[in-house]
Parts: structure tokens; C-alpha cells; sequence
């Protein structure tokens, strides 16, 4: 893969992570009803934990191809890294 292609899709991957990370830790937090059923908590909850995953995962794969692509795209690979990145640091700010 050349490396021009690798970084474009780095930022890519980037910018569909974030939603799909954030979508599935906030849909963790609250509390159910406490008259639904076992097997649809249990359902979504899986559901939410496969989304984050997957928003995990792309994150991972952004980073890694910024990482390949360093070489031949410097600014475009940088930029894909503080995609990733930057939202983590403003998260963890004290």
C-alpha cells in the first residue's frame, strides 16, 4: 500500500472511530427499567461492548497506519495521529 494511501485512509478511520467509541460507552452508563427482561439488558449490553470494540479497533488501525505511513505523508500522518490522539488527551486533563 503506498504510503499517501495508507494516511488518507488513517484519517478515515479516525474520524468513524470517535463516534463509534463514544457511541458505545455512553450507551454502558444509565440504568434499565427494572421490569425489562434479563436477556434484553444482556443483549444490549453486548451490543454496546461490540460497537466500542469496533471503535477501539479502528482507533488501533488509524495509529498503526500513521505510523506506516510516516514516511512518504508527514503531515497527513501526523494528523491522523492528533485525530486519535488529541480527543484522549483533552479526556484525561485533570
Amino acid at each position: 500500500m503506498k504510503h499517501s494511501t495508507a494516511s488518507n485512509l488513517a484519517i478515515v478511520l479516525a474520524a468513524l472511530a470517535w463516534p463509534l467509541a463514544f457511541y458505545g460507552a455512553m450507551s454502558q452508563l444509565g440504568d434499565y427499567d427494572p421490569s425489562t427482561p434479563r436477556e434484553v439488558i444482556a443483549a444490549h449490553q453486548h451490543l454496546s461492548i461490540s460497537i466500542l470494540a469496533a471503535g477501539l479497533l479502528l482507533l488501533a488501525s488509524s495509529l498503526w497506519l500513521s505510523g506506516y505511513s510516516f514516511p512518504g505523508a508527514k503531515i497527513r500522518s501526523v494528523v491522523a495521529s492528533v485525530m486519535c490522539l488529541a480527543p484522549l488527551s483533552i479526556a484525561m486533563w485533570p
